[in-house]
């Protein structure tokens, strides 16, 4: 008896197992799929992973409603079994449904209802397209610590899930989604490299100093929209101008460089020590942002000493202020 139902126990626990198998140990079940927008029909983003191809058109935006036809494989069939097909993407405005099939059974639909945030799908070999209208959330991106402070992200938003019968996961299709700040702010910082990549090139040359600060503040200004200061980061850049140069045989390069230059990142850095007054309590890091401007002012006024006293006094005194904040 006992071994009976040993057999019998090992039996049920194999037809588990490969009822559906792991999406970790066979191939994707979504095997392709296709953004587009769904208002403008302009493609946003095309991935085939049976042919390991993948292209990307536009960014995938907050608040947008996009149409993504994909095609799943159902590698087997399995009686009375059956898989769902969820989405978490809001109901379209500029269509009245959330879901059209474009191909013929196999596989078969349960109780087919357009409008509904999910699929039931008979599990039968064969191939399903099918595709899903939605609106991408709005805020998804954004982070709001204070009346002053929004941070950005990049966020993986998880557009459909294909659930097996035990509510495993098998499958799901995660979209990298940004906001028109990050969008403007990656823009902006591809034009400004452009720009510095210009100023390196040009002829009469362009004054070393000039180029290093240029490569500084891009360099701030990545790290700034790293942590998801985007806006801080925007400032940043929009410093930077490619117009009067100073070049190697200008005399006057510290009044042209450092006033314009220097000065906006210092009024960063005191934007930044008021903001940590504000919000210490929940963004301690802040403070190693100012503590990075303090070090920079420190390596730009000792420079400056040797040149200009009048400068360096104002450095200094900004360097000071802003050590007098830490040490608050």
């Amino acid at each position: 008896m006992k071994k009976i139902f040993t057999t019998t126990l090992f039996l049920l626990l194999l037809f588990n197992i490969t009822l559906v198998p792991s999406s970790s140990e066979t191939e994707r079940w979504i095997v392709a799929y296709r953004v587009e927008d769904l208002k403008t029909k302009q493609p946003i983003l095309e991935v085939d992973f049976e042919n390991n191809k993948s292209r990307y058109y536009a960014p995938i935006l907050v608040g947008m409603e996009y149409n993504i036809t994909m095609m799943i494989k159902i590698p087997m069939s399995v009686p009375y079994a059956a898989l769902t097909l969820k989405t978490l993407l809001e109901h379209p405005t500029l269509i009245d449904r959330h879901w059209e099939r474009h191909s013929s059974p196999p596989p078969t639909l349960i109780d087919y209802n357009p409008n509904n945030k999910s699929l039931r799908i008979k599990q039968e070999k064969g191939t399903l397209i099918v595709s899903l209208f939605g609106k991408v959330p709005d805020k998804l991106t954004e982070y709001k610590i204070t009346s002053l402070i929004t941070l950005h992200h990049p966020f993986k938003f998880i557009a459909a899930k294909l659930i097996g019968p035990n509510s495993q996961v098998l499958d799901e299709i995660t979209l990298d989604v940004i906001d028109s700040k990050i969008f403007e702010y990656r823009n902006l910082l591809k034009e400004k490299k452009n720009i510095l990549q210009n100023l390196k090139e040009s002829s009469p040359k362009v004054a070393p100093a000039y180029i290093r600060l240029f490569e500084n503040v891009i360099s701030k200004a990545e790290d700034e929209g790293q942590h998801g200061f985007i806006d801080m980061a925007i400032d940043l850049l929009n410093i930077l101008t490619e117009e009067n140069a100073p070049r190697e045989h200008v005399p006057s390069i510290l009044e042209t460089l450092f006033f314009p230059a220097v000065g906006g990142l210092a009024i960063v850095a005191l934007i930044f020590g008021f903001l940590f007054l504000r919000v210490r309590s929940k963004v301690g890091y802040i403070s190693m942002v100012i503590e990075d401007q303090i070090r920079e002012l420190e390596g730009l006024t000792f420079r400056i000493s040797r040149i200009d006293k009048g400068i360096y006094s104002n450095l200094d005194s900004i360097k000071n202020r802003l050590k007098n904040l830490i040490e608050a």
